[in-house]
């Protein structure tokens, strides 16, 4: 996904900062307690560690729940029952198979279509098209299927999980926005265009006992013990839960009350403190002071709410801190639009480095 905030550039620079910090003490329980998509997290459990991912938003507790939850490729053996064609070989892959089976499917005039898609929005208030119409009901078959399959028990929640992170990563590559949710565009771009597809998700492949929450960050960190906490919060006033609250209404398939030309969904429950500047510095300083973790990583950058002097300060009160820098590129979710003012092209990012000493 082409994500806000997204580490993948930068995972180079975290691990080096990281590990380095660390000492070579590679290993022990990775807490990443706002996890976004994963990226972080990921990479880490690739290199051995003992993850465990969490963030409010449900779309990105199901990317992880799949990611960074499963630790085997899922195996689809109580559904290949039902829609295995005859004609299909019992050694061909299951992920494949069921994938394929689902980008079959003929379309449906679901919810997705009719509140995003431009033929089911047509005679509303607001016409909508962050779908084509056919992306639209084949995305409504596909999350409806997900359901069935659920509540008949002829899937497990690991494959679940693996679809519907399938699901929500093919709808963002088809959605007609630039970028982020938080409008659609008035003609139908040409990736727009193309027919959604499901994917394929590689499975890092553990035996380590890795999880996913989707929970309130600083509850949760003072109550999982861990020896290493990351964190990766918001920088800014922009909230995650409006700027991609298609893919929580996709994930959640609950057919809330829309309101506006976007059709937002409610949010107020999953706003972040950490994108209100009168209430970053004391979250920030809540869950230092909670957390077991000896070790603690913050990301951040140069335009944050925070600054890097009132970082420093806030980590100094509970152990020894420092700071790595680099300097980077900014991510422009608008970049064809001309009515927002950059201060800079680049930015410096920031990880701040945390030892609490011994607990």
């Amino acid at each position: 996904m082409n994500y806000i905030g997204s580490k993948y550039s930068l995972l180079g620079f975290l691990q080096e900062g990281i590990e380095t910090t660390l000492n070579g003490s590679k290993g022990g329980t990775f807490l990443d307690i706002f996890a976004g998509t994963g990226t972080v997290g990921r990479h880490f459990k690739e290199r051995g560690y003992r993850v465990v991912a969490n963030d409010i938003q449900y779309y990105a507790f199901c990317i992880n729940r799949a990611l960074i939850g499963i630790n085997r490729p899922p195996k689809f053996a109580s559904l290949l029952q039902i829609i295995r064609p005859p004609k299909v070989d019992l050694f061909d892959d299951p992920i494949d198979t069921v994938l394929s089976y689902l980008n079959s499917l003929n379309g449906t005039e679901g919810f997705v279509f009719r509140n995003y898609c431009p033929g089911g929005t047509k005679d509303s208030d607001y016409t909508r098209q962050y779908y084509t119409d056919e992306n639209g009901k084949k995305c409504d078959a596909i999350r409806q299927s997900l359901n069935t399959w659920r509540s008949d028990g002829v899937i497990d929640d690991d494959e679940f999980f693996y679809l519907l992170a399938s699901l929500i990563d093919g709808v963002d590559r088809v959605a007609n926005t630039a970028s982020i949710y938080g409008a659609f565009l008035k003609h139908i771009k040409k990736t727009a265009q193309k027919e959604l597809v499901l994917r394929r998700l590689d499975v890092v492949e553990s035996e380590c006992e890795c999880e996913a929450y989707n929970e309130e960050g600083v509850q949760l960190a003072a109550e999982l013990p861990c020896d290493i906490l990351y964190m990766d919060p918001p920088y800014n006033q922009r909230q995650y839960c409006a700027n991609y609250h298609v893919l929580e209404t996709i994930a959640r398939y609950d057919s809330p009350s829309l309101k506006g030309v976007t059709g937002l969904r409610p949010y107020q429950e999953q706003k972040s403190k950490w994108c209100a500047k009168k209430h970053v510095a004391s979250e920030f300083d809540q869950i230092v002071k909670a957390t077991r973790a000896r070790h603690v990583f913050l990301s951040y950058n140069s335009e944050g709410l925070m600054s890097r002097e009132v970082i420093l300060a806030t980590m100094s009160k509970y152990g020894d801190a420092n700071l790595l820098t680099k300097d980077y590129g900014r991510f422009r979710a608008d970049i064809d639009r001309e009515n927002r003012v950059y201060k800079a092209d680049r930015v410096e990012e920031y990880l701040f480095c945390l030892d609490k000493g011994p607990t």
